[in-house]
């Protein structure tokens, strides 16, 4: 951690020779609390939400606005072009397009192009397109480029900005929440540009990852670039920067699906948040309505005036609508869907392990004959760009971009029996059972190379490609039913609607995307808006939904995480060599109490908190054992406490107040580099009463010669006292958004401290459920103590 050195120190002497140390760069306490050079928050801590709080103002206000009309006009034009330069990296590993352009889609060229006006390279260079052209010819290009794009982007991860693997959602959820985590570099210029170009490789490459998730850390970004170039440094705050993050969140999602409503839902439903659900509605609003007029305004301009566009992931249902009695296969939709979602993330943490890495990784440098350890991820990388070129080859219907993929698979077959007039026909063919087979095929290698994918050093996220595994589920279900409908001659199979009286595999498409999306992910009502938004399917939000609680339930009954939480318990907390220990010690580093606390609160007995409480770590005025500079830097590099009670002495446990670890480390910073490690050091607090200052001038008298350094403790806002039961704890942590929580006594005035919580003692405790408290009276401090790790309120 780099903590900056004050300006300059002056040093003064009282008439007992006992000098003070003072640093000259003080401000005002109001100023203290809102400038960033001044004020340092340490990274893998949570900032102080009663502190970054910020008043509203004629110039915040304007450029708060500014920030995010500007982030939703250029979040739409980099998805552009990211849309359009993937699509034809995709597209140049099959070959080119040689009709004319009003006939065919600029962002989607293969799966448009008239099937006769496409020339694979074979064509192009040998004037031959047979099975052993392909093999030789067409295969060694599609693979060359492959992992030619795959290792660029892989190269950008590795050597130039780690930070930029993986989608972006999970660290964006608890950057929002207050986490401080390496926002110069993770939210940076250098993070906009390399995750872009990042990006527009992998989906280039082929390989199971999607844009969209990673379009939120995109966004996020460009807010973050803005907020530093159009904010003031008298006027930032960590509170505006979190709320401005919010609007990119949904800024990113809503650009990424044309969804501009989705995307306003998936903040409010995904993105915990200090503020008001109201204000951060209006600003994801806003922002997501510039970005999706700007995104189809760039793409209605690509075009051409006759140029034949199709939205990215327009729906043609005909006049179909749904029979009742689908009812049961989209139920089992979504019981599908939750139990894959489930499994498909159990399965990504086993690949994702550091151990599991590590034997991947040493046996291909072994196999390769390569020392170097660096380049392991490299071969790793390589080898599933290889094996995914393998696996999608042989099907035309596998070779398209996973957006045209999953197009193809909301799309109805032509009722023509030519089922070669274009690309788009992929999917359709005269035998049901290929087709079956094709679909059977590419769920089964899809879930395992996309659980595995999202586990290495590539930006790329998962919800295109769960997407993607449910709607191929459902469009495989879909035929099934078709089949068993006219199969069958029951009357409750052929009831008809107003509309319809036969099944429609696309539908089923609709609803398993849908299915899956919220099994992986746990997201409901953002997947129904966005499935809607992307589909317009209004007659199939009812199934919709239906496939969606069900996937929801089953998915709860099996585990607590959905894939962005499980990474960050994993994986995130685990530490990476790019960014060392994160939370080490510390719970799971989420914090989220929103959906943790639901759980825990129905299993917690209802006990006090003075039957879980041992004796905090703590700072004195009057210590037992005297202070110096380098005794206080042991303490503050000994343990993972984001700060300390501060007390009068160990006889008589006084509370006044709270110092963070930052503050205490810049106020020993102003000493360290000019007196000596062994000075003696006394803490000095104004406002102490008469008989606390006259314990302390006994004390340094009898010290002789000591350092009075000057600190200034928090007075916090919130106390309790130790009867205080542990439900309302949580429920203090999780609605006022506490970092910390000091109990004192119930009796002598309420200033007697009797224990100490922390937001990170409490995300420990909900994490292990409180396990071993469920009988009051079987409780033992004793055990509980030998088995804590760095928190002073156990179970």
């Amino acid at each position: 951690m780099a903590f900056s050195q004050p300006t300059s120190v002056r040093f003064r002497y009282t008439d007992s020779n006992i000098p003070i140390i003072e640093s000259t760069n003080r401000l005002k306490p109001a100023k203290l609390q809102r400038n960033k050079e001044h004020r340092h928050i340490q990274d893998n801590s949570f900032i102080d939400w009663s502190r970054e709080s910020y008043t509203s103002t004629p110039s915040i206000t304007s450029r708060k606005w500014i920030i995010i009309v500007l982030t939703g006009i250029i979040v739409g034009y980099v998805t552009t072009v990211l849309d359009l330069a993937s699509a034809w990296l995709n597209d140049l590993k099959k070959g080119i397009c040689y009709s004319k352009r009003d006939q065919w889609s600029l962002l989607n060229p293969y799966s448009t192009c008239p099937v006769d006006e496409w020339h694979n390279w074979s064509e192009i260079i040998f004037g031959s397109n047979g099975s052993v052209s392909a093999i030789f010819v067409n295969f060694p290009i599609f693979l060359v480029l492959a992992v030619l794009l795959v290792g660029g982007a892989a190269y950008i991860t590795i050597e130039r900005l780690p930070v930029i693997r993986h989608s972006g959602i999970s660290e964006i959820k608890i950057i929002i929440s207050g986490f401080e985590y390496k926002i110069d570099s993770y939210l940076g210029l250098p993070a906009f540009l390399y995750k872009t170009l990042g990006l527009t490789l992998v989906v280039g490459s082929g390989v199971w990852l999607g844009k969209e998730g990673p379009l939120v850390h995109v966004s996020c970004c460009v807010v973050n670039v803005l907020y530093e170039l159009l904010v003031t440094s008298s006027d930032r705050s960590e509170g505006l920067r979190r709320e401005l993050l919010s609007a990119a969140a949904a800024t990113g999602i809503a650009a990424a699906f044309n969804a501009p409503i989705g995307g306003v839902l998936f903040v409010l439903e995904c993105m915990p948040t200090y503020f008001m659900p109201t204000r951060i509605m209006w600003n994801s609003f806003v922002a997501t309505t510039v970005a999706v007029v700007v995104l189809t305004g760039s793409k209605v301009f690509t075009e051409g005036q006759n140029f034949d566009e199709q939205d990215l992931f327009s729906v043609e249902f005909g006049n179909f609508s749904w029979l009742f009695m689908e009812t049961i296969p989209f139920v089992l939709l979504g019981a599908i869907g939750g139990v894959h979602g489930h499994y498909f993330v159990k399965l990504n943490r086993a690949f994702s392990s550091v151990d599991f890495k590590s034997r991947v990784h040493s046996k291909l440098l072994s196999i390769c004959r390569i020392s170097e350890s660096k380049y392991g991820n490299y071969i790793e990388i390589i080898l599933i760009a290889i094996i995914t070129s393998i696996a999608n080859f042989p099907l035309q219907i596998s070779k398209l971009p996973l957006n045209a993929y999953l197009k193809a698979l909301f799309l109805e077959c032509p009722d023509s029996d030519d089922l070669t007039q274009n690309s788009s026909n992929f999917m359709c063919s005269a035998s049901s059972g290929v087709t079956i087979g094709k679909l059977l095929f590419i769920v089964a290698q899809g879930s395992l190379l996309a659980a595995y994918t999202y586990g290495v050093y590539l930006p790329g996220g998962v919800l295109t490609p769960s997407l993607v595994l449910g709607a191929t589920t459902g469009r495989l279900l879909g035929i099934i039913s078709q089949l068993l409908q006219s199969a069958l001659s029951l009357d409750s199979l052929a009831t008809c609607t107003k509309n319809s009286c036969i099944v429609s595999p696309s539908s089923y498409a609709v609803v398993g995307a849908a299915a899956f999306g919220a099994g992986i992910t746990k997201f409901t009502m953002s997947i129904v808006v966005i499935m809607f938004e992307l589909t317009g399917a209004l007659t199939y939000v009812l199934p919709i939904m239906c496939a969606v609680m069900v996937s929801k339930f089953v998915n709860d009954s099996l585990s607590n995480y959905n894939i962005y939480d499980s990474w960050l318990k994993s994986t995130f907390n685990r530490g990476m060599d790019y960014m060392g220990p994160v939370n080490e010690g510390k719970g799971d580093g989420m914090c989220d109490f929103t959906n943790a606390t639901s759980r825990v609160k129905q299993k917690l007995p209802d006990v006090p908190l003075l039957s879980v409480m041992v004796q905090p770590k703590s700072l004195y005025i009057v210590p037992d054992t005297d202070y110096t500079i380098s005794s206080i830097l042991d303490l503050v590099n000994g343990d993972n406490h984001e700060g300390y009670p501060l007390l009068l002495s160990t006889r008589e446990p006084v509370s006044l107040g709270y110092i963070t670890k930052v503050d205490l480390r810049a106020a020993i910073s102003t000493v360290e580099y000019f007196l000596p490690q062994d000075m003696v050091i006394s803490l000095q607090v104004s406002g102490l009463p008469d008989i606390a200052l006259s314990q302390q001038l006994h004390y340094e008298r009898s010290l002789g010669q000591c350092v009075k350094l000057d600190i200034a403790p928090d007075v916090p806002n919130v106390i309790v006292n130790e009867s205080c039961r542990l439900v309302q704890v949580l429920d203090m942590f999780e609605k006022l958004h506490l970092n910390y929580l000091l109990v004192v006594s119930s009796q002598d005035d309420h200033r007697i401290l009797r224990g100490f919580i922390d937001r990170y003692i409490l995300a420990e405790l909900i994490q292990r459920e409180f396990t071993g408290l469920y009988d009051y009276s079987e409780y033992e401090v004793d055990d509980v103590v030998r088995d804590r790790h760095s928190f002073e309120l156990v179970t």
